[in-house]
């Protein structure tokens, strides 16, 4: 490959090939192009910038879609999610506190709670308390903090001391990228403290994970994906090949 390859042609390649393997090395991009590694790594430098590639160390990794605004995320794959949900829905037994973490995969869930539930709901979420207010027999508890507009959840010491006095059988996560090697992560620093304290306070962990989340990062790891019990996913390649990167105790659901 010529040395005469513009930034808009290695950009190019990047993303090509981070769609079809699902990484990149900085030392692959270096030796295709002939380019030097510190070349390289302003290439992914300025792409992460830019929001196209999540940099990690020594490469890049797919960036997730969820870390747009809620309002643009919960237009994503919005089929898929109420089928997860309607899925994840059948884990909770009566009588069971769960927590539920904000996003609008746990918010399709709580829409798809059964209306004669009866069990206690823990959330940072102002949207998922109100989508249950319809059901009679649920208890909900909403965690007070600072609310996030980004995100859409509380946030902060408030949410994390609350957390610490609860003792959940059940927690469903939500996460902006989940990778067999990086984990499971998510776009801001604070929300990443509180999904690791509400894993932290659970049982068991669940996450719903619509495909495009697959091999995808975001800026902050809060956990392994072995600290996952169940995934609930659909029956597709990519969840298919995920599921063989990963621990046997982590459980994959299709819905």
């Amino acid at each position: 490959m010529s040395q005469e390859a513009t930034p808009e042609e290695r950009q190019k390649f990047i993303i090509e090939t981070l769609e079809a393997k699902g990484r990149l090395n900085t030392s692959e991009l270096s030796e295709h192009f002939q380019i030097s590694e510190d070349t390289a790594r302003r290439d992914l430098r300025e792409m992460a910038s830019a929001g196209l590639v999540q940099r990690v160390h020594g490469g890049a990794l797919p960036v997730s879609p969820a870390g747009l605004p809620f309002v643009k995320r919960y237009r994503i794959a919005n089929e898929e999610k109420v089928r997860l949900a309607r899925c994840a829905s059948q884990l909770i037994s009566p009588g069971q506190l769960v927590i539920m973490d904000g996003g609008t995969t746990n918010l399709e869930l709580a829409r798809q709670l059964p209306r004669d539930l009866a069990a206690t709901i823990v959330t940072n979420s102002p949207r998922i308390a109100t989508e249950t207010s319809e059901h009679p027999l649920l208890e909900v508890i909403l965690l007070g903090g600072i609310f996030d507009k980004r995100s859409q959840m509380t946030l902060g010491a408030h949410v994390l001391s609350e957390l610490a006095l609860v003792r959940a059988d059940l927690c469903f996560i939500g996460v902006h990228g989940i990778h067999p090697e990086v984990g499971l992560a998510t776009a801001g620093l604070d929300e990443a403290t509180i999904k690791k304290a509400m894993m932290n306070a659970s049982a068991e962990v669940v996450a719903l994970v619509t495909e495009s989340k697959f091999g995808t990062s975001a800026a902050h790891k809060f956990a392994e994906v072995s600290d996952l019990d169940f995934i609930v996913a659909e029956d597709t390649v990519i969840a298919r090949q995920f599921s063989e990167q990963v621990s046997k105790s982590t459980k994959l659901l299709f819905a």
